[in-house]
């Protein structure tokens, strides 16, 4: 967390609206009022962000979104964040994507964060909590409900390739640091507490198993993918990108490849949201 606020304070820089006279307006400062207050305006009111918590199926779920200020509409993202991470852990990341001219909403998983669990590895809970969010964030005014993109890291880019492939909701897709196959990433991982966390939160049965196995499914995009991934990952093995790249190739689908030499699973943030924020920015930015 100390690092992710820092990151935010110098993404913020000297752009952030005073939190006192002639002081700059903190990470920690940004946390707190968005705790406190549910809004905070930075870079001089030219970006808001909002908490945006909801409830599903009468389950709280935390959500937070960040975008320019103005009516709009703009072309909207979906971010959904990893294991131990939240929607205000993305506050680097949407910030970045707010200054490229987006409108995000970031989600934190059921069992992460302020939305109710159990943790489920990408499940079926999991993906209609995101869809649901989806759907409502689309409503919106300032979004363009029809250039939305999905961005997700970790177990979130699970859960993005799911969604993009089994919904109509998404125009083009960021998946970084993914599994995309389950069994065969059980079978590829060799740290025992992922092993754990995928056979206790999903279990290995094989309904759960083709589930949280979205590379079956690709044919059901609508539209461009970039696959980020570095080569040194232990989490989860680039063998799962690659096999990712090899299904798309084979249905003829537009996507990228990005592995990262001598990157392991911690990307850090400029490593994938730049370039995320070019392939979202041809890809539904350029297309209105």
């Amino acid at each position: 967390m100390i690092r992710i606020l820092l990151l935010l304070s110098a993404l913020l820089g000297a752009a952030a609206a005073p939190a006192q006279p002639h002081a700059p307006l903190t990470a920690a400062d940004i946390a707190a009022r968005l705790h406190a207050t549910g809004r905070v305006e930075i870079a001089g009111g030219q970006i808001l962000i909002e908490r945006y918590d909801f409830s599903h199926d009468g389950a709280p779920v935390e959500a937070v979104v960040v975008r320019p200020a103005g009516a709009g509409p703009r072309p909207g993202l979906l971010l959904i964040p990893g294991h131990m991470r939240t929607a205000i852990d993305m506050l680097p990341a949407s910030v970045r994507f707010a200054r490229a001219g987006f409108a995000t909403v970031a989600v934190s998983q059921p069992g992460y964060g302020g939305s109710a669990g159990p943790a489920d590895f990408a499940g079926p809970r999991t993906f209609a909590v995101l869809r649901d969010a989806t759907e409502r964030f689309a409503r919106e005014p300032w979004v363009d409900a029809v250039h939305l993109g999905v961005y997700g890291y970790s177990r979130g880019a699970l859960a993005a390739a799911e969604l993009a492939a089994r919904t109509d909701l998404f125009r083009a897709a960021v998946l970084g640091g993914g599994i995309y196959d389950f069994r065969a990433a059980y079978d590829q991982v060799r740290l025992a507490g992922i092993r754990e966390n995928m056979a206790a939160e999903a279990g290995l049965g094989a309904a759960a198993v083709r589930f949280r196995s979205p590379i079956f499914d690709m044919a059901g995009l609508d539209g461009p993918v970039l696959i980020v991934h570095g080569a040194d990952d232990a989490n989860a093995p680039p063998a799962q990108a690659r096999a990712l790249d090899a299904r798309l190739t084979a249905l003829g689908r537009a996507h990228e490849l990005l592995i990262l030499p001598g990157r392991d699973h911690g990307l850090p943030v400029a490593d994938i949201i730049g370039p995320a924020t070019a392939f979202f920015t041809r890809n539904l930015m350029a297309q209105r």
